[in-house]
């Protein structure tokens, strides 16, 4: 399965935040996807328990690619 893993830093510590979405459009090409992540920060409505705003300012955007590879199952 393939996962978006959005890069975002916070408004005032400069602190790395991660959003990762499952089921995602792998051809999304950069500048859409820094568009949508201007979008996300714009809303303002994610903040930490001492109200920064972690998502404030887009960094990256990669895909991750997961593979399951089972190594015992109990039948």
């Amino acid at each position: 399965m393939k996962k978006l893993n959005l890069g975002f830093r916070s408004a005032t510590k400069n602190t790395m935040h991660h959003l990762q979405l499952n089921y995602v459009k792998t051809e999304l090409e950069a500048e859409p996807l820094k568009k949508y992540m201007a979008q996300i920060a714009a809303l303002g409505i994610f903040s930490d328990k001492g109200g920064e705003m972690v998502f404030a300012t887009p960094a990256s955007a990669s895909y991750i690619d997961t593979e399951e590879k089972v190594v015992f199952a109990e039948k």
